[in-house]
């Protein structure tokens, strides 16, 4: 996947993950997401990985099962600061 392959963040998830105290980090993908989990959880913070949604690719990338099935958009917080 190209850096190209994905459009714009998706500001109606990111808002609703921003009340919860969630800032969204960036887009990763299998082996880093574990390496990615480990580092923050090892610096106190919760680890949300969030798929991708189909939307969320190029035009030109939208019927690739496999970026939607090993992409995650990855969101940090502070330990218990979750609802």
């Amino acid at each position: 996947m190209t850096a190209t392959a994905l459009t714009s963040p998706r500001p109606a998830r990111d808002e609703v993950l921003a009340r919860d105290g969630w800032t969204r980090r960036f887009t990763a993908a299998a082996p880093r997401i574990a390496e990615v989990r480990d580092l923050y959880d090892s610096l106190g913070l919760e680890v949300l990985l969030d798929p991708l949604q189909a939307g969320e690719l190029a035009q030109d990338c939208e019927g690739c099962l496999v970026a939607l099935a090993t992409f995650r958009v990855v969101y940090t917080r502070p330990r218990g600061t979750g609802s």
